[in-house]
C-alpha cells in the first residue's frame, strides 16, 4: 500500500499538534469532568480519579513554572512547534489533487452483482477531548478497536463516516480496515487554518471517479462539503453504474444555519447533471419528519423507523443543563427520486452505538450507524 506525500506531511503534521492537544484535553476537560466514576474516562473510584486530577494539576503548575523561568525558551519552542504544525499541513494539502487523499487498500476490487450493501456513520472522531461535551463519549483511541470490529461484522460495500477529524483516527481505520477494502478517501476539504470536513470514504467495489465539492456558504473555521463516488459494476467496465454521495451539513437550531442547510441541499441537487441512480447519504443535521419533509423532497429514504438515529443523552451526562431537543433522526441513506427509479432498498437498520442506559463509557458515539442493501441499479 503505497505512501504518499501529502498523507505522510499531514499524519506527521498531526503528530507534532498532539501535545497541544492532549494539555488541552487534560486541562480543559478532564479536570473539570463530572467526578462520577460511571462516567466517561474516570477511573474507577473517586479517590483514584481526585488522585488523577490532582497529579493532572501539578504538571500545569510545573508547566507554568517553567514558562515564568525560561519564557523566552519556553515561548520560542512552543511557537516554532506551532509554526511547524501548520506548515507541514499547509504542504501537504497543497500536494493533495482534488481536495482529498486516496490511499489504496489492500483488498481486491470487488464486482457487484446489481447490489450493495452502504453503510453511514457519524463516528464523532475528535481529539482534545471535544468528544466529551461534543458527543457525551471518551476519546477515539478507546473505541476505535469497537468500531472496526462494528464495520467488519456489517461488511459493508461502500462505508461512509463523518466526524473524522482526527488525522491518528483515520490512519487507525485505514490500518484496521486496509484488508476489507480497496479505496480510502480522508482529509476531505483542506482547511491548514480550521477544520477539514471530516467526512471519510470506504469502498470495496472499483472506483470510475472521486470528487470532493466544497459548500460555498462555508465559515473558514469549517471546510464542510460533499463527496461524489462513481462506482462500476466490475473493474473491467468503463463506465459508472451508480453513484454515492457522502456529506455532513451543518449544525445548528438558528434560522441562518437552517438557510445554510437549504442552500447546501440545493448545492448537492444542482451537481446532480447527469442522470444515473443516485445515492445520498450521511448526517444532515435534518429532522428527518421536520424540516426534512419539505427539504429532502427529491429524496426518498430508506430508514423509516420511529427509533431516532443520534441522541443528545450523552452529552447531557457532561453538562447539567437542560438540553431542548433529546432524540433526533437526522442521518440518511436516501435515493435521488430522478434517474432511481428501478433502484430498491432492502434489510435498512441502525447499527447501534448505544443502548437504552446512555453509558458514556461504552457507548460508540452519540450517532447509531444506518445500513441498508441497494438494489436494482
Amino acid at each position: 500500500m503505497s505512501f504518499e506525500l501529502d498523507r505522510t506531511l499531514l499524519d506527521f503534521s498531526s503528530k507534532m499538534a498532539e501535545p497541544f492537544c492532549t494539555v488541552w484535553e487534560l486541562c480543559c476537560y478532564r479536570l473539570v469532568a463530572p467526578l462520577d466514576p460511571e462516567k466517561f474516562e474516570n477511573c474507577t473510584t473517586r479517590t483514584r480519579e481526585i488522585a488523577v486530577r490532582v497529579f493532572i494539576g501539578l504538571g500545569a503548575v510545573l508547566g507554568v513554572f517553567l514558562l515564568c523561568a525560561f519564557p523566552v525558551p519556553m515561548l520560542f519552542r512552543v511557537v516554532a512547534l506551532g509554526i511547524g504544525v501548520k506548515l507541514l499541513r499547509a504542504i501537504g494539502f497543497a500536494l493533495q489533487k482534488g481536495g482529498f487523499t486516496h490511499v489504496r487498500g489492500e483488498a481486491p476490487e470487488k464486482t457487484l452483482n446489481y447490489s450493495m450493501k452502504v453503510m453511514s456513520w457519524n463516528i464523532c472522531g475528535v481529539g482534545g477531548g471535544l468528544s466529551l461535551d461534543h458527543g457525551g463519549v471518551v476519546h477515539w483511541r478507546s473505541r476505535v478497536g469497537a468500531l472496526i470490529e462494528k464495520v467488519k461484522k456489517e461488511e459493508p460495500d461502500v462505508l461512509l463516516l463523518q466526524e473524522v477529524y482526527d488525522t491518528a483516527l483515520g490512519e487507525a481505520l485505514i490500518d484496521g480496515l486496509k484488508k476489507d477494502y480497496a479505496h480510502f478517501f480522508i482529509h476531505l476539504g483542506p482547511n491548514v487554518m480550521g477544520s477539514i470536513g471530516g467526512c471519510m470514504i470506504l469502498s470495496k467495489c472499483a472506483v470510475r471517479d472521486f470528487s470532493h465539492t466544497s459548500f460555498t456558504n462555508n465559515h473558514w473555521t469549517l471546510n464542510r462539503g460533499f463527496e461524489t463516488l462513481e462506482l462500476k459494476a466490475s473493474p473491467q467496465d468503463i463506465w459508472p453504474s451508480v453513484r454515492i454521495i457522502g456529506t455532513h451539513l451543518i449544525h445548528g437550531d438558528t434560522s441562518d444555519a437552517k438557510n445554510n442547510r437549504m442552500e447546501q441541499v440545493a448545492q448537492i441537487v444542482d451537481s446532480l447533471r447527469e442522470t444515473m441512480p443516485t445515492i445520498l447519504a450521511g448526517d444532515l443535521n435534518i429532522e428527518r419528519d421536520g424540516e426534512g419533509k419539505q427539504l429532502l423532497e427529491p429524496f426518498c429514504h430508506a430508514y423509516k423507523g420511529h427509533e431516532p438515529t443520534c441522541t443528545n443523552e450523552l452529552t447531557a451526562k457532561w453538562s447539567s443543563k437542560e438540553r431542548g431537543v433529546r432524540e433526533e433522526t437526522i442521518d440518511y441513506i436516501s435515493l435521488f427520486k430522478k434517474g432511481g427509479a428501478y433502484v430498491r432498498f432492502e434489510d435498512c437498520h441502525l447499527v447501534k452505538a448505544f443502548d437504552e442506559s446512555y453509558n458514556t463509557k461504552t457507548a460508540l458515539s452519540d450517532h447509531h450507524g444506518l445500513s441498508v442493501v441497494v438494489k436494482g441499479f
